[in-house]
């Protein structure tokens, strides 16, 4: 598992940071978004209603191999958890996925084009945090060392991209879902969110 994700961050810093001398083929930009994030088992998807509303931010990098496919890596800021009525969890990442994206092309009589993503991520632990109410009173516990410090997962995606003069609009939703567990002491939930984000590509 580590050397996945060490492989992961490694892909995924070449693709940002090495590529701009290919500029032709090579763009980049910015993105922010709102998601929707719950903690359960993996295949649990009708009974999550302990959703977490939260930011997702990040820097994107991408490699056109042609009009209709292209290697995407981003580094992000994810807000996932859960809440509750009684309690709160604040699980926050920096995460990098790396996505093959596909174009079908633009849509009738517009420059919109429609975009499949798909592909792994991984995610470091920056805070983890319980809030419990109890008696009207709220009592915060510290996560991180009852947490894996690291979850690798998958992303599945659409997205639209609009032609702004030389430069991009584009809007995304995702599902990510992880599939290492993020506490130590339970094996069976995971991480899961819903993003939509919008961004401008250089």
């Amino acid at each position: 598992m580590k050397k996945l994700q060490v492989s992961l961050a490694a892909l995924a810093i070449f693709m940002l940071f090495a590529m701009p001398a290919s500029a032709q083929k090579f763009h980049y930009g910015i993105k922010v978004g709102l998601n929707g994030a719950v903690q359960s088992g993996i295949a649990e998807y009708y009974s999550n209603t302990n959703i977490r509303y939260g930011l997702t931010a990040g820097l994107v990098g991408n490699y056109h191999f042609n009009d209709n496919i292209m290697l995407q890596a981003e580094l992000d800021y994810d807000q996932k958890g859960s809440h509750s009525t009684n309690i709160d969890t604040k699980y926050d990442y920096v995460s990098i996925p790396v996505l093959f994206d596909y174009s079908f092309g633009h849509t009738y009589h517009t420059k919109l084009s429609v975009h499949l993503n798909a592909g792994p991520y991984v995610a470091f632990l920056v805070n983890a945090k319980k809030t419990e109410k109890t008696d009207g009173a709220n009592q915060t516990t510290d996560m991180m060392s009852d947490s894996h410090k690291a979850e690798v997962g998958a992303l599945l995606g659409v997205g639209f991209r609009q032609p702004v003069g030389k430069h991009f609009l584009f809007w995304d939703v995702r599902l990510s879902i992880g599939l290492s567990h993020f506490d130590k002491a339970d094996s069976q939930s995971r991480n899961k969110m819903i993003g939509v984000t919008m961004g401008y590509e250089l």
